[in-house]
């Protein structure tokens, strides 16, 4: 059995105002309700692992970011949200900013790669965990976690970015900063975008959302995240996201990041409850995300 293929979802034939989103690989997603639209950890200059672990100079690849905006439909996009400052979240993010005219929004370490950009500090903004950030219909909640110990037992490239950070740069030069899980807000329903597979014990009490998007490269365990994450949401679906080589162009297709072990998760998660909806979503297809809707039998 393909297990990244295995559930499908109605299409969509309501016309009525929807919120959609679009898997842009790695954790990055463009998401829109047809009115306000925004970027979480857009990242699409991919490099092959030997340049990232040599150190070489990664360059942001503004063509490929020019061609995902218009391909998702984020011209006009309003905030690109970076949930922590590694290359893989963060390298592009101040582009994809800088193209559509949105805000860059997320820590203090985040900023400075704005800035090393060239990001004029209007379009920049620092934000702390618990705090609340609205752009249209959406709120948007920072809530303060922690990166899973995704390299040889060690969380990596750990630290702060305290000086602008000049583009190019290698990959280590993006240190992990402020660690967020991302909780959004809609008259549709809510989502939670967790980038790593870290986690605080308890970061979630007396909250609730009907997805979450989950990292699950470099999870410690996978029965613990869901108990720490879905299960304390009260989610009705989970979307594994971060589990794709991040290492080959998008043009390519799609394997797996090495570790990641997409089919144990489902087979756990299953075991775990067997009503939590996996949901696999194909790199760069719109979907209706909310209001949240049942699988196919």
């Amino acid at each position: 059995m393909d297990l990244y293929k295995e559930k499908l979802f109605s299409a969509t034939t309501d016309s009525s105002p929807a919120v959609r989103a679009v898997w842009m690989g790695t954790a990055g997603l463009y998401v829109s309700d047809g009115e306000t639209g925004f970027f979480i950890d857009p990242f699409v200059s991919r490099y092959g692992l030997l340049k990232v672990i040599c150190g070489f100079s990664l360059p942001p690849m503004k063509p490929e970011i020019q061609d995902w905006i218009q391909k998702v439909g984020g011209e006009n996009a309003q905030a690109v949200i970076v949930s922590h400052s590694h290359y893989d979240h963060a390298l592009d993010a101040p582009f994809f900013a800088e193209k559509t005219g949105a805000v860059l929004v997320g820590s203090a370490s985040t900023i400075q790669i704005g800035r090393g950009a060239g990001l004029p500090e209007k379009q920049m903004r620092v934000v702390q965990p618990g705090e609340h950030y609205a752009i249209g219909r959406f709120e948007i909640t920072f809530i303060k976690s922690r990166h899973s110990k995704a390299v040889l037992g060690r969380i990596p490239w750990p630290g702060e970015i305290t000086n602008p950070l000049i583009q190019p740069a290698a990959a280590s030069d993006y240190r992990l900063g402020e660690t967020f899980v991302i909780h959004v807000s809609h008259p549709k329903g809510s989502f939670v975008h967790m980038g790593s597979a870290g986690f605080i014990e308890g970061m979630f009490a007396g909250m609730k959302a009907d997805t979450i998007f989950l990292s699950i490269a470099g999870r410690e365990d996978t029965r613990e995240l869901l108990r720490q994450s879905a299960a304390s949401l009260q989610s009705k679906q989970i979307i594994p996201i971060h589990f794709d080589n991040f290492f080959q162009p998008l043009d390519k297709e799609m394997s797996f990041l090495l570790g990641a072990d997409l089919p144990e998760f489902i087979q756990t998660t299953a075991a775990f409850n067997p009503d939590m909806v996996v949901r696999t979503l194909p790199i760069g297809q719109t979907t209706v995300l909310l209001p949240f809707r049942k699988p196919l039998e």
